[in-house]
């Protein structure tokens, strides 16, 4: 505790040392915060023709901020950065002007943003340089950076302080650039296969097409509740109705469910529908899309190592059975099981178990228990219970079951796929089903959407539908173990 006090104090002293330094700077008619730059080319592109320049002589004007300093009496070596790279920099007081040498050296700190003119020039090491005969200050700033050294460990405060985190790891823009080229590459993905991509609502009069407990707000004009989408399904079917047969959205999409390694309240996924397709045809497909997508991002090569498994996305991935995988696991028979006998199955394996959870919930808690943690290598498991699949169609010989597919890799769920339900009073019976388990105290039921069953009335296709995760892929392909290292501001509990 004192450690921390005392860290507070240091903070507290450098902040009033840095604003009195602001003030120095204004009482001199110099704008610590100008508007413009006249940055005329980046650090990369100084440092790539630095052997040109230096012949040249030519004068530059550079920017960044200011990650090291040191002062030598009428001189001073520093480093700068901007995004492209770092630069050192060297200032001397009879080049700059024994003013202008004293403005700098009494009112520049490390963390300041600067401009500075000059020339190239090599020091004694070799080490290419600006050699300063003008600065400027860009932005004064009035607390200091995280020691270079030491770094930024805490993950609590890395998460929370993303902008320090960035600053002081630079490696975790590896990170972030792999999560917008799986983005850039999904997206070139289904464009060229036809796919027309669309926005659809964020708020949503119901909240319907996901298993999820919906976040609410109020809109105030039209004395409405509203909800953030749990998904966009059900609007994208609406655009199937209306006449387009491939459409697909990059969509944010929010539950408000708990929060763990692999859960974030907000979240990515690419949700795609395609008309006159089945879950078969779908699985072709993302098996397809996930082997050229690990090419892409891996050299050509289908496997990744992730933790201690080496991972194969080479097509095509085995298909397991949803009812056999768990009746091999709970060694009983799932059609002559009751609610009863699975609820005190549950209740063993140490699941707490809420009463409200119909059928459907308990098999599917069960099977998270019992059958996901043993699926590492990339696996289709297919044809779920219809109770945890109101949106999808019933498989022909198997009313209870329905034509549905996730690809589960490194016991992780990366993707829900199935044919869609297009029978409007089936759906319609569905949605009434949970809306009583939603009165029975689930809230995770979806709610009943009554305009999407009056439009599946005007007539939709045979249509498949997927929902790809994009922050799992980034983890699954980044070698990543938490969501919140994939997300650059992940929810996290206010501090006091």
């Amino acid at each position: 505790m004192v450690k921390n006090q005392e860290k507070s104090l240091d903070i507290n002293d450098e902040y009033e040392q840095r604003k009195r330094k602001l003030k120095a700077l204004k009482e001199q008619h110099i704008d610590p915060y100008p508007a413009k730059t006249g940055r005329n080319t980046t650090l990369a592109d100084f440092l790539a023709d630095f052997k040109k320049l230096l012949e040249a002589k030519k004068k530059l004007v550079l920017a960044g901020r200011i990650y090291s300093l040191r002062l030598q009496g009428g001189s001073c070596f520093l480093h700068f950065q901007d995004a492209s790279g770092t630069l050192q920099a060297f200032i001397r007081k009879d080049e700059l002007g024994e003013k202008e040498y004293q403005i700098f050296k009494d009112n520049v700190d490390q963390g300041d943003f600067v401009e500075f003119s000059g020339i190239p020039f090599l020091t004694k090491t070799e080490e290419p340089t600006i050699l300063v005969s003008k600065f400027k200050i860009l932005s004064k700033a009035l607390l200091p950076l995280p020691d270079k050294y030491y770094g930024l460990k805490d993950s609590d405060l890395r998460f929370r302080k993303r902008y320090l985190d960035l600053l002081v790891n630079p490696e975790i823009k590896k990170t972030f650039a792999l999560r917008s080229k799986i983005i850039s590459l999904s997206r070139e993905y289904f464009d060229s296969h036809g796919y027309f991509e669309v926005d659809t609502p964020v708020l949503q009069a119901v909240a319907s097409g996901a298993t999820a407990k919906p976040f609410v707000t109020h809109h105030n004009t039209l004395d409405i509740d509203l909800y953030l989408r749990v998904a966009p399904e059900l609007y994208l079917k609406r655009l199937i109705i209306g006449g387009y047969d491939k459409v697909y959205e990059i969509a944010r999409c929010f539950r408000n469910e708990g929060i763990d390694h692999q859960h974030n309240p907000e979240f990515t996924q690419i949700e795609a529908y395609e008309a006159y397709q089945d879950y078969n045809d779908y699985m072709k497909f993302v098996e397809n899309f996930i082997e050229w997508l690990v090419k892409k991002v891996n050299n050509g090569q289908t496997k990744i190592k992730n933790g201690a498994d080496i991972l194969d996305f080479k097509a095509p991935y085995p298909r397991l059975d949803y009812k056999e995988l768990l009746e091999k696991e709970l060694k009983v028979d799932l059609e002559k099981t009751s609610d009863k006998d699975f609820m005190a199955i549950a209740k063993k394996a140490g699941l707490r178990v809420d009463d409200s959870w119909g059928r459907g919930k308990l098999l599917d808690e069960l099977y998270k228990k019992f059958v996901r943690p043993k699926m590492i290598q990339p696996v289709f498991l297919i044809n779920h219970p219809l109770e945890i699949s109101p949106l999808a169609k019933k498989i022909a010989g198997r009313e209870n079951y329905a034509e549905r597919f996730q690809l589960v890799v490194k016991t992780a769920e990366i993707c829900n796929a199935f044919s869609e339900l297009n029978d409007p009073l089936d759906q319609a019976e569905r949605f009434k089903e949970q809306k009583k388990l939603r009165e029975a105290g689930d809230e995770e039921a979806q709610g009943a959407d009554d305009d999407f069953v009056e439009a599946l009335k005007h007539g939709m296709p045979p249509t498949a539908g997927l929902g790809i995760g994009i922050d799992r892929l980034v983890m699954l392909f980044g070698d990543i173990e938490n969501i919140k290292e994939v997300i650059l501001f992940p929810a996290m509990r206010p501090k006091e």
